[in-house]
């Protein structure tokens, strides 16, 4: 349904590097989880790929879009409660 690319993610808060990242959109690896200090990082704005460029169909730009909306609307609800 997409592309893939494996990368090397350095933690902007701790500076924990972990090399065997997947990016990965159109299967739902959109982000990833620092296992030292818990801090999320959006692969999107950190690898600069365009998630929905990454389709190759039409279900997996709907697929993408709707993972966006799910994404926002989680970070707003955590922001509520910080």
């Amino acid at each position: 349904m997409g592309d893939r690319y494996s990368l090397i993610v350095t933690c902007p808060k701790c500076g924990y590097k972990d090399d065997d990242v997947w990016y990965a959109p159109t299967c739902g690896f959109m982000s990833w989880k620092c296992p030292k200090c818990k801090n999320v990082v959006d692969l999107e704005k950190y690898s600069g790929i365009d998630s929905e460029e990454c389709a190759t169909t039409e279900c997996g730009i709907r697929a993408i879009r709707e993972l966006r909306k799910e994404r926002k609307k989680l970070r707003n609800k955590l922001k509520r409660k910080s």
